[in-house]
């Protein structure tokens, strides 16, 4: 399911402002071993392959060109088809190199043909590498299929190099490929045989039936994240995800991780609060502003009737309501909130994870039953990107420790957030609820006492009673459509449940022995997180700015 540990990791910076996540794509291999560096064609196809790949990431000519695009290879570095592919990509400027081990190195090198062969390895863990090992396999067989599944994991992509036969043994590249298209993988086949090597250009991602296509469009949502510009306060602090006002000692090795996490943690949640304060700032005109039109076109008609140009403020109001409407869904604050929001939940639970000594989630163990696709799909990759480049961490041999931390930074905190956010919801839900009532009754009395003729021997009086009956039930269905919708209720109900379901994520976290079980209590709270956070996004989504009715 997992690996333990990583022994080296170089990770990237980054590229702006604190918290901006690279335009990169990693791209995984997986082909043949018995494969020469001068196998006819076959350097020739790899860079046809790599050449597709950028150029269909390439979205724009103004904004993501092929030179803004980095690669990570992501390999085990086999001998053939791995190496081979490995070394054509890293010619290339800026190309990183992630290497995911069946074995311990020595032992790995056992398999290699010569020495020649070690020598070439161990030329490539030279470069610029981050290199992880498999540690949960119970053979030698299944610690190379578990590698060959761990580079699929990780890789947006996969370079496939394949003779189109069975596989040979256990976790072999037909093996590997059927893996990779199980779970969606866009892959670039390219077929050897003995005398060749060829692109299947039928087989293409976007341009063959049944291929899933390449993250072309989360590069582009991407790249419109890394452009926003946020002062230097709000991103120079990064304020940690863990409270550092608790001595913990034993936390100090993992300085780097939690910083490198919550730079980009602190990033994404400012951004989610500046497009939320706007998108709310237009909600709260759009519900002002509709009733104030009705508000003025009744004062109009029925205190002077007779100046009939009071009628252009209306109009006014209604030309802002609908620019404003506009302006709303051109920025696209609605849906760039809830994204960002989305990648910051994200985020918080890498931190996490990454304490318990987790390397490759892999998607079996950690995929929701619900991805999010549209708007925020690119948050998919922007977290993978996050995960696989971040500082490694080895826990504590006291497991008590380990489990303090996430007992009291990750779930009690998010148990004590989702109470308190119930609670608020709940006593908004009631204020609006008797507001409007309120409202509704004023507007009924005001309507009582018009048509018993209260104040008819002042006309200027009875036209007051004229105009807050029809003003009253304006303000009051506005304050009630608002209220619809934020559906206070319904997010106060989400939080309360989910707070309970929070107590079985406790209980298997205390109850653990071993860091394994740690590992997958952190695995369940965080599927649980990513759970709650695709409901909470599937209920927003339907909730961006309308004209109110």
């Amino acid at each position: 399911m997992t690996e333990s540990h990583g022994t080296r990791s170089v990770f990237a910076g980054s590229i702006g402002q604190p918290g901006e996540i690279p335009l990169r794509i990693r791209i995984g291999v997986t082909g043949h071993r018995n494969l020469a560096p001068d196998h006819p064609g076959l350097a020739t196809e790899i860079s046809k392959a790599v050449e597709y790949i950028i150029q269909k990431l390439a979205v724009s000519a103004e904004r993501v060109t092929p030179d803004d695009i980095a690669l990570t290879v992501v390999s085990s570095l086999a001998e053939g088809a791995d190496r081979v592919v490995a070394c054509e990509i890293l010619n290339r400027e800026g190309a990183q190199l992630e290497v995911v081990l069946p074995l311990e190195q020595d032992d790995y090198c056992h398999d290699f043909k010569s020495p020649e062969s070690v020598d070439q390895f161990n030329l490539l863990l030279d470069k610029k590498v981050s290199m992880d090992i498999v540690r949960t396999a119970r053979s030698r067989v299944e610690a190379y299929e578990l590698a060959g599944r761990a580079v699929v994991d990780r890789s947006d992509v996969m370079i496939v190099v394949w003779d189109g036969k069975p596989a040979r043994g256990r976790g072999g590249t037909a093996d590997i490929c059927a893996y990779a298209k199980h779970w969606q993988r866009p892959i670039l086949l390219i077929r050897v045989d003995d005398d060749s090597a060829r692109l299947d250009t039928d087989q293409l991602p976007r341009e063959a039936e049944g291929t899933a296509p390449l993250p072309a469009d989360s590069m582009r949502q991407l790249d419109r994240y890394n452009q926003q510009r946020l002062p230097a306060a709000a991103v120079g602090g990064t304020p940690p995800l863990i409270d550092p006002t608790i001595p913990r000692p034993w936390l100090e090795p993992a300085s780097p991780l939690i910083e490198y996490v919550s730079r980009y943690f602190t990033r994404a949640d400012e951004l989610a609060k500046r497009f939320q304060k706007r998108w709310l700032w237009a909600v709260r005109s759009l519900y002002i502003l509709a009733p104030l039109a009705v508000l003025v076109v009744t004062a109009q008609l029925i205190f002077a009737p007779g100046h009939a140009r009071y009628a252009w403020f209306e109009f006014g109001i209604l030309v802002g309501v609908t620019v404003l409407l506009i302006v709303t869904r051109e920025a696209g604050w609605h849906p760039r909130w809830i994204s960002a929001r989305y990648l910051a939940e994200q985020i918080r639970s890498l931190m996490f994870l990454g304490l318990t000594g987790i390397i490759t989630l892999e998607r079996s163990a950690v995929s929701a039953d619900r991805l999010i696709v549209g708007e925020a799909g690119w948050t998919e990759h922007a977290a993978n990107e996050i995960w696989f480049a971040r500082p490694r961490f080895e826990p504590p041999a006291d497991l008590s420790l380990l489990i303090d931390v996430l007992y009291e930074e990750w779930i009690k905190k998010q148990q004590r957030y989702h109470n308190a956010i119930s609670d608020a919801y709940r006593k908004r839900s009631s204020w609006f609820q008797a507001a409007s009532v309120g409202l509704f009754s004023l507007s009924a009395a005001a309507a009582l006492l018009h048509s018993v003729g209260a104040g008819s021997g002042s006309a200027r009086l009875f036209r007051w009673w004229d105009f807050l009956a029809i003003a009253v039930p304006a303000a009051a269905g506005a304050l009630s459509g608002y209220a619809a919708q934020r559906d206070y209720i319904r997010h106060a109900e989400r939080s309360k449940h989910f707070a309970s379901t929070l107590e079985r994520a406790l209980a298997q976290l205390l109850g653990a022995q071993s860091l394994s079980e740690i590992q997958q209590a952190a695995l369940n709270f965080s599927r649980s997180m990513r759970g709650e956070a695709t409901d909470w996004y599937s209920v927003v989504h339907s909730q961006d700015v309308e004209l109110p009715s």
